[in-house]
């Protein structure tokens, strides 16, 4: 069911796959990052175009490629190339230990070049998924094997360009509904 949202006083926007903040989007909090390319992600780094942040990590079974190949799917699925310019997708892990720039880098791009994969280690993550509701914690960890799981939130995060948390998209997370929510959003703001 589609729910009427309203983006601003004169036109409403229909949404059927996210959920939207409207009047509520609220400041995302100070936070520094280190992306794919070494480079700093700030929250003024999502100044000037709408974001979506997924949170997961690289070593994920099942969820992340699922997410991250859908988001990917949404871009290509996007017909309005103001639109596809207008955004960006960032995949924002929470296994700083394993998940460093170089392996960042060769997981976003698998899935779509134009991504952006960026991480930091937990007392910098923290504030930064605490603000957005993003649950997350490293279970089975034994000091000295690499292996262990990651439980984390499904959510689409997403940023307006004001650098404020605008929305989210909700598992299962559907690439066409997704492409036509964000062309709506994007077109009437």
């Amino acid at each position: 069911m589609a729910i009427s949202w309203i983006i601003n006083s004169s036109k409403p926007v229909e949404l059927e796959a996210g959920t939207w903040f409207g009047d509520q989007a609220r400041a995302l909090p100070e936070f520094e990052l280190l992306d794919h390319n070494n480079r700093s992600l700030t929250r003024s780094s999502l100044n000037g175009k709408w974001s979506l942040l997924f949170f997961g990590y690289t070593h994920c079974p099942d969820i992340c490629p699922i997410s991250l190949q859908t988001l990917s799917d949404m871009v290509a699925a996007i017909e309005d190339p103001d639109v596809v310019a207008a955004l960006r997708v960032y995949f924002v892990s929470v296994d700083p230990e394993r998940d460093n720039p170089e392996v960042l880098a060769s997981y976003v791009n698998y899935f779509n070049p134009a991504f952006t994969g960026a991480t930091a280690q937990m007392d910098q993550l923290k504030p930064l998924t605490r603000s957005l509701g993003i649950a997350h914690e490293i279970r089975n960890r034994v000091e000295g094997n690499p292996v262990y799981d990651v439980d984390h939130s499904s959510a689409i995060v997403l940023v307006n360009p004001k650098a404020e948390f605008a929305g989210l998209f909700g598992a299962p997370h559907d690439s066409a509904a997704m492409a036509r929510d964000m062309t709506r959003i994007v077109e009437y703001n």
